[in-house]
């Protein structure tokens, strides 16, 4: 306990007497607001650029203080400064870094190799997003990281427009980071909710009738469920 108040006093007392303490608080303030419009807004990726942006402004205070600091009592920066690296690196580089373990363990081909349609729809849904077929007689689809994976056994079990209602299902995923482990990460280490799963899936379905229609999704989820 006596650690913990010496560790404080040194940093009141370095901060006091560098004259930078206005610039910290505003670096701190600044933290605050981007984390609470993370906590608040519903957006994928308004929550991913404001938790970014947050701990970027928190790194900014952290290399502030730690250049005014002239004793060496800083264990609580070291460690909060180790979480900012480690949470930060895990938010940008986790969806990609997925995607392509997946491709891996699955063998996934581009569908283009196959049918050339679906790689269009899904670019006309307006998102970068690679969709990949492999071989399993199984019907899945899901999506996750940056990609679409579609198996053939669902290629072959249905029609052109139950197939496009379940590749606007998932695009809704990848709109939303759902199919991935970002958000829930970035929930864990923020200590914030996420949806739950129902929910999620209600809203990809709605996306998925606004844009073919409610016949081609529930003939589509007949066939697949």
């Amino acid at each position: 306990m006596f650690l913990i108040l010496d560790e404080i006093g040194c940093y009141i007392t370095c901060i006091s007497d560098s004259g930078l303490a206005s610039l910290i608080g505003i670096a701190l303030v600044l933290a605050l607001l981007m984390f609470s419009i993370y906590v608040k807004t519903e957006k994928p990726m308004a929550r991913l650029s404001s938790f970014v942006a947050g701990q970027l402004c928190v790194i900014s205070a952290i290399v502030i203080i730690v250049y005014v600091m002239q004793c060496s009592r800083m264990l609580s920066i070291e460690i909060y400064t180790g979480y900012v690296t480690i949470s930060t690196a895990l938010v940008l580089l986790l969806p990609r870094v997925y995607s392509r373990i997946l491709i891996r363990r699955f063998d996934a081909r581009p569908i283009s190799e196959i049918i050339d349609w679906p790689q269009e729809f899904v670019d006309e849904l307006e998102i970068k997003s690679e969709v990949y077929y492999f071989d399993s007689a199984i019907p899945r689809a899901f999506a996750s990281g940056k990609a679409i994976f579609l198996s053939v056994g669902i290629l072959e079990l249905v029609d052109t427009a139950e197939l496009k209602a379940i590749l606007a299902h998932e695009v809704w995923h990848l709109r939303h980071n759902n199919r991935t482990p970002i958000l829930r990460q970035l929930a864990l280490m923020s200590f914030t909710g996420n949806r739950s799963e129902d929910e999620l899936e209600m809203l990809a379905d709605m996306f998925a009738e606004k844009v073919v229609g409610k016949s081609a999704l529930e003939s589509a989820r007949a066939k697949v469920s």
